[in-house]
């Protein structure tokens, strides 16, 4: 059932960018990453993070980034840890600061976060960063470390940084 949710999501934030694609008028790029998620709680692990972004850049430079990621930390101290499944989806603000081989970024937004496991709920939460996109030398494809951290309500992990680093494609 979690995975067809998920194949849903991706499909449909994928939706908008194709669709603007089409029309020729809103450079979009389309990205994955891959990292570390380290919640600041007592007795956390940090743990394997993912995920996937579309940014469509409508007022140029100043961008939209939706993103769907997942992270499974475990919280607390022993024996009265828990291992938690956490999938959020976030709308950011995206805006480039430099044009170049070298191109630092910023992005801040809201998400919604969905937890399992033992600290099962939805909740709401603010997500922002900073990053670099580095050309490979392909035509349109980018290297993209990027510093995120997410500030969620609730029964979750309050404060996390996801070091991140993922492959996107050039909006052009």
């Amino acid at each position: 059932m979690r995975t067809i949710a998920n194949i849903t999501l991706v499909a449909v934030l994928a939706a908008a960018p194709v669709a603007a694609q089409t029309h020729g008028d809103t450079p979009v790029s389309f990205g994955a990453d891959i990292g570390l998620f380290a919640p600041f709680e007592s007795g956390a692990s940090s743990s394997f993070t993912g995920r996937v972004t579309a940014d469509l850049y409508w007022w140029s430079p100043l961008g939209m980034r939706f993103a769907a990621g997942f992270a499974n930390p475990t919280l607390g101290d022993s024996p009265f840890d828990a291992h938690v499944d956490m999938g959020y989806v976030t709308a950011s603000l995206i805006r480039p600061f430099k044009e170049g081989t070298l191109r630092p970024y910023g992005q801040a937004g809201v998400g919604v976060y969905r937890l399992s496991g033992d600290r099962a709920g939805t909740q709401l939460g603010l997500t922002f960063g900073g990053g670099l996109e580095l050309s490979l030398g392909w035509k349109h494809v980018l290297l993209t470390p990027e510093l995120t951290a997410h500030l969620v309500s609730g029964d979750g992990p309050r404060f996390s940084l996801a070091l991140t680093v993922g492959l996107h494609t050039r909006p052009e």
